[in-house]
């Protein structure tokens, strides 16, 4: 076996450079969601890491390539965490997203900052990005709420508009939560959210009469 695939302490090459990428991340995590993207550096996240700066390159090509792995992990959490509920009835599923929503930022305020601020608007690449995950999400909620309906369903089309509708919705509602330091409390603000929807339901149904 060659010094590259020896084993050291245990560990085969591979090992260790997985290893070294987690902490990397780890590391990224950290100082995008507090200290930001924009004022980070490869050497700073190295620091954090404890890590010789040229193990950076060994993972990453650039501090964004960095960015777009911790923004998929910060989402994946994220996922979890927004889609754990269920619901018999639309109203159900959207307070259980919502509800996962606003749990998940308050619980996870570095996270939070990564996905709410830090990512937006720093290159083609990384809005791209942006807009898949919320997608994705967003298909995956408009299903459920369709599954909720009897009668005539969406089409594709209307599925997909339902879905960036919510997920901006949901996503502004979180923005201006976490900028007003959490308040009002989380349950009054899905209160009031249920209230709302209750009234842009009947007022829609009127419409039809």
């Amino acid at each position: 076996m060659n010094d590259q695939g020896r084993p050291y302490a245990g560990a085969s090459r591979e090992q260790r450079e997985s290893a070294r990428r987690e902490q990397l991340v780890t590391a990224g995590i950290s100082l995008f969601g507090t200290q930001g993207y924009r004022s980070a550096t490869v050497g700073a996240v190295c620091a954090e890491a404890g890590l010789n700066k040229r193990y950076f390159y060994e993972s990453f090509a650039t501090l964004e390539d960095l960015l777009c792995e911790v923004y998929g992990r910060v989402v994946a959490d994220l996922r979890a965490s927004v889609l754990a509920g269920g619901g018999e009835d639309a109203a159900a599923v959207l307070r259980g997203f919502m509800s996962g929503f606003l749990t998940w930022a308050q619980a996870n305020p570095v996270q939070a900052r990564v996905h709410l601020f830090e990512v937006l608007g720093v290159s083609a690449q990384v809005d791209e990005l942006y807009r898949w995950q919320g997608r994705t999400i967003g298909d995956e909620l408009s299903s459920r709420l369709s599954a909720t309906v009897d009668g005539p369903q969406l089409t594709a089309g209307q599925q997909r508009v339902l879905g960036d509708v919510l997920i901006g919705a949901g996503v502004q509602m979180v923005v201006n939560w976490v900028i007003s330091d959490y308040q009002p409390p989380r349950d009054e603000l899905l209160d009031e959210m249920d209230s709302t929807l209750g009234w842009v339901l009947a007022a829609g149904l009127s419409t039809l009469r």
